[in-house]
């Protein structure tokens, strides 16, 4: 179904809006720029959005749900416990350490004062999404006796797995803007955090004989 004049004009404007708060964060992108680059008069962007909070507001939201249906299309490999975790951390950090969502968590976490709600709505967007199809795994992998958990739950060793594979990577590439992570890069630190788990689990099984 094709879209409506406003409904245009919305997309317009959140498109050169995304453009500008990625690249500026919130208090370097002026509503003047974003109206030129979404070519349209000052009171449509005020029409639309009554508000640069509101603009930026729509501007997270619809980067999150860009970023929830993007994880959603990473399913449960068939494979074993070891290659599933390897193809899940690889297809998540690659999304992860996309320049657009290296950006996008700058800017949110600069404001995250300002917009509480927005921060939130950041963070159910980014581990709380790929920690399903892991825990997933988990279980596929305990029914069928290659893992033991002792007294841990799958969402908690997911939990576990997903903090590890964020921790260097993601504040690496954060703190170094001229850097873009390579697909040897993902890999090592994806059969970092899968060595980490693995040994943590080797240690639980150890100390439940």
């Amino acid at each position: 179904m094709p879209l409506n004049k406003k409904q245009q004009k919305t997309q317009a404007i959140i498109k050169a809006a995304t453009q500008y708060f990625l690249r500026f964060g919130y208090n370097g992108a002026t509503t003047d720029l974003i109206q030129k680059e979404a070519g349209v008069s000052k009171a449509t962007l005020y029409n639309h959005f009554p508000t640069k909070e509101s603009l930026f507001a729509s501007v997270v939201t619809s980067q999150c749900n860009f970023f929830v249906t993007r994880v959603k299309t990473i399913g449960l490999p068939d494979e074993d416990f070891r290659g599933s975790l390897n193809r899940i951390g690889t297809a998540y950090l690659t999304l992860l350490l996309e320049a657009d969502n290296l950006a996008l968590f700058r800017a949110v976490v600069a404001e995250a004062e300002r917009f509480p709600g927005l921060a939130k709505t950041f963070y159910d967007a980014g581990p709380q999404s790929v920690k399903d199809v892991i825990a997933e795994a988990i279980n596929r992998a305990m029914t069928q006796h290659e893992i033991s958990l002792n007294k841990r739950t799958p969402a908690q060793l997911a939990g576990d797995f997903i903090t590890v594979l964020r921790g260097q990577s993601q504040m690496y590439c954060l703190l170094h803007a001229d850097f873009t992570a390579g697909q040897q890069d993902i890999a090592s630190w994806v059969e970092q955090a899968v060595d980490i788990i693995f040994e943590q689990l080797a240690t639980t099984t150890t100390h439940s004989h």
